[in-house]
């Protein structure tokens, strides 16, 4: 069988994903990172998630593309 030729965008997003966490995470651990004040994003680091998140289920919900 063939993959499909999208399997190997999809893992290479996803080890270039995995890979940005490892350096990010490492990053705040050791302090190379500054923190930002207490209350700087006011939550909004938490509506925008959510509007991305259902911009995105929209998306997909209505695409006309053939499953």
């Amino acid at each position: 069988m063939r993959r499909a030729p999208r399997v190997g965008r999809v893992v290479l997003a996803f080890l270039w994903l995995a890979l940005f966490s490892v350096l990010y995470t490492a990053g705040e651990l050791y302090g190379l990172w500054p923190r930002p004040p207490e209350g700087a994003f006011r939550n909004l680091d938490l509506a925008v998630g959510a509007v991305a998140v259902a911009a995105l289920v929209a998306a997909l919900a209505f695409s006309r593309r053939p499953s």
